[in-house]
């Protein structure tokens, strides 16, 4: 008799069980900046390696995983190969690239992946996993309390929201308005994208004071001008001059 189980295929449980050491190779790439490093350039993993400060024991099996799951590409094979970009690892890990989405990653692996770790005690006790668990303050006021903190993670929502305000900006019929607020707007990012492509609309981008020093270190478009409105708190107006 044939057995009904025979056609039953474990391979996306197996799939899904192991799916955290894919993810961790990835994360750690973008963590020890990888992808930055490499740039438009061809190197060898020995050179690759020494750059990034690696034990030689672990250099080829890190790169060739990288190659495995498509983040990097390989030209040669042992230790004369070279390692180089794809397209996508140039576009989005790069940290030099404009379409940059690693600062999300550099968040999962930093502060997000501790807290999955707990889910089994989040469902048995309902409580919170985050920093409230250990006698911090909600996560938003650890965020906001030290700069790094929160420069990591508006970094990872600036990575994560920039392709969603392209298409904002692209797609939303502005013609009717004159005015766009974003309230929560951090570093201004929407604004920017909406002034760029709409450039009869004032717009305004407010945020709490701590984000201020990161809104400082963003660089406008050339054509964009860019002003603080109120000291006590972020509203800065966005503005993109009419062609002349």
């Amino acid at each position: 008799m044939e057995d009904a189980n025979a056609e039953l295929d474990p391979s996306p449980i197996l799939q899904a069980a192991f799916a955290f050491w894919t993810s961790k190779v990835l994360l750690t790439a973008v963590e020890f900046d990888v992808f930055t490093k490499l740039g438009d350039r061809r190197i060898t993993g020995p050179e690759l390696g020494a750059a990034l400060g690696l034990h030689p024991r672990g250099i080829r099996d890190f790169f060739d995983a990288l190659v495995a799951m498509q983040f990097l590409d390989r030209e040669g094979d042992g230790p004369s190969a070279t390692y180089f970009n794809t397209p996508a690892g140039s576009l989005y890990l790069d940290r030099s690239s404009s379409r940059y989405i690693g600062g999300i990653l550099v968040m999962l692996n930093d502060r997000l992946l501790r807290f999955w770790h707990d889910l089994p005690e989040a469902l048995h006790t309902g409580q919170p996993q985050n920093e409230t668990k250990h006698g911090q303050k909600g996560m938003f006021e650890e965020l906001y309390a030290e700069l790094p903190r929160l420069e990591q993670f508006l970094g990872a929502m600036k990575g994560l929201s920039r392709i969603n305000f392209e298409a904002f900006a692209t797609k939303f019929n502005f013609s009717n308005f004159k005015t766009l607020c974003d309230v929560g707007g951090a570093t201004g990012l929407l604004s920017i994208e909406v002034a760029k492509k709409h450039p009869h609309l004032r717009c305004t981008s407010f945020d709490l004071p701590p984000v201020e020093p990161m809104r400082k270190n963003i660089s406008p478009p050339p054509d964009l001008a860019i002003a603080s409105a109120r000291p006590q708190a972020i509203s800065s107006r966005t503005r993109c001059p009419r062609p002349t």
